[in-house]
């Protein structure tokens, strides 16, 4: 018996010699290791302020840089140990303190097809031999029982839309993720997501609210998303091609935007409602005759307010699949088109009334004004799929 207990005690004190020394040389080596990792991932330059790892393998990392793309005042890692050992790598939480993150669009890179030549023979693609079958490299399992961000901080800059450049943020960004999982599981991921968004200076600022959850493996879903005070007027390069704001003596126009969306079975549904909350425009000058674009406006917001009683607003739906989400917006110039024919026969537009403005002119201010708000709505689900596509470029050698 006494034999034994020695061996048991020799095979502890071994183990926790392994432990202990395996533990301060992650502490002495592992800044170095994740410094190195980040940037092979991202092809950028990462530094990190402060590491540290305890006994219980928590990781907490601080004023962590990542050049051009993210910094983040403090990150706090925490493993799921049980799940190592049934075969998966499980992030039990993650949690980002005043995480500030940019992503930016530039323009794509025009080829010269005349200073290319055709005799121009390109080198053949280097095949590395291969001394049988491919080689399978298998991962574990990878997941997040829970992902924190308080106090987040996005930047989104396109340089793609002006010479300028248009720069929009999400500021002070509650986001809490559980059960992200990417290995088939029959838990739904919940996500709930609030921030504000600044717009010119001393202007009222946006508001977003993203709610819901989705379950990837029977491709089920439930969210909310709401934009609340819209500027319309800092967007305006991205419908400018369309819209003449000038001609048609627009100073200040805010939008609400809200979407419910409902998948079953892939089949996802978007409800969506868009509305004009706040509009002023510009008065006209003693002895200015007004321009064609004002009078269209004109007539449609009063076509609208008709209909809507006093409120200009706009509901249309979008269907798509989950696993190919796309999002064209045929549905919505149907409805505003339903709209306006609606309105023209209400009081007060009947068909007399139209030769104050014809019927050719209206359907140009109409075509005119659904692809201006068509692109705002492109804009907005463009701007979350652009980030995206960034994401996945930074993490790719």
């Amino acid at each position: 018996m006494r034999k034994l207990e020695k061996i048991i005690a020799l095979t502890i004190l071994t183990l926790a010699v392994i432990f202990g020394t395996l533990y301060i040389f992650i502490n002495l080596t592992g800044r170095a290791i994740i410094i190195k990792q980040i940037e092979d991932l991202t092809d950028r330059k990462a530094t990190i302020g402060y590491f540290d790892l305890s006994p219980t393998l928590e990781l907490e990392i601080r004023k962590l840089d990542i050049e051009g793309l993210a910094k983040i005042d403090a990150l706090y890692i925490s493993p799921d140990l049980f799940a190592f050992f049934t075969g998966k790598a499980i992030i039990s939480s993650l949690k980002l303190v005043r995480p500030e993150f940019t992503f930016t669009k530039t323009p794509p890179i025009v080829v010269n097809e005349q200073e290319t030549s055709k005799d121009t023979i390109l080198p053949a693609a280097e095949v590395p031999a291969s001394d049988g079958e491919a080689k399978e490299f298998k991962t574990l399992p990878f997941g997040f029982k829970r992902i924190k961000i308080e106090n987040g901080k996005l930047n989104y800059i396109d340089q793609s839309i002006s010479p300028d450049s248009i720069k929009i943020a999400l500021e002070e960004i509650s986001f809490n993720v559980t059960n992200l999982y990417f290995f088939p599981s029959q838990a739904a991921t919940s996500f709930e997501l609030k921030g504000r968004i600044p717009w010119r200076e001393g202007q009222v600022y946006g508001q977003l609210e993203l709610k819901g959850w989705i379950n990837y493996l029977e491709k089920d879903m439930q969210a909310a998303l709401k934009i609340r005070d819209i500027d319309a007027i800092y967007l305006y390069p991205y419908y400018s091609m369309w819209v003449d704001l000038e001609k048609a003596r627009i100073e200040k126009a805010r939008l609400n935007f809200s979407a419910d969306i409902n998948g079953l079975n892939n089949n996802v549904n978007v409800e969506c409602r868009l509305e004009l909350t706040d509009l002023v425009r510009k008065p006209l000058e003693p002895g200015q005759n007004e321009e064609k674009e004002s009078r269209i406006t004109n007539k449609i917001i009063d076509i609208f307010k008709e209909v809507d009683q006093g409120k200009v607003e706009l509901n249309f739906s979008l269907k798509t699949k989950m696993d190919s989400p796309h999002f064209g917006l045929n549905t919505f110039q149907t409805a505003f088109e339903e709209k306006i024919n609606k309105g023209r026969f209400a009081k007060g537009f009947k068909a007399e009334n139209t030769l104050v403005l014809p019927l050719k002119v209206m359907e140009g201010g109409v075509r005119g004004l659904t692809d201006l708000t068509r692109a705002m709505i492109d804009g907005i689900f463009a701007i979350g799929g652009e980030i995206s596509q960034s994401t996945e470029g930074a993490f790719k050698k």
